[in-house]
């Protein structure tokens, strides 16, 4: 059949799909636009967190959990993104990061009002 791909390149762009870094913009877009329980974007983002948990040391652990909040306020989630914020707040409080602690202090004061 002319015009359609061929199932092989069907897979091989699945595998590129998969391969590719997943972009913090594309995850925040998806959550806007479908919500967090729509199919498939949950498992974005966890394919994402995955992505950056590979990758992250210790105070880019922090940035990751201040990030997850940004998605959790995406999708309208108030207390996840608290609660990724009380992690993030911890994990810096533990590394001595005191200006990274009262940063995410006064993000978590702006969500909770």
């Amino acid at each position: 059949m002319e015009g359609q791909p061929k199932l092989e390149q069907l897979g091989q762009e699945a595998k590129q799909e998969s391969v590719k870094e997943i972009e913090l913009a594309r995850v925040l877009d998806e959550v806007r636009a479908k919500g967090l329980e729509a199919p498939g974007v949950r498992e974005l983002v966890v394919r994402w967190k995955i992505e950056q948990e590979k990758k992250t040391a210790s105070r880019d652990a922090i940035i990751l959990n201040i990030n997850m909040a940004q998605i959790y306020v995406a999708a309208g989630d108030r207390q996840g993104a608290l609660e990724c914020l009380e992690d993030a707040r911890r994990q810096a409080f533990q590394e001595d990061e005191s200006e990274l602690t009262e940063t995410i202090e006064n993000i978590m004061a702006g969500i909770e009002m």
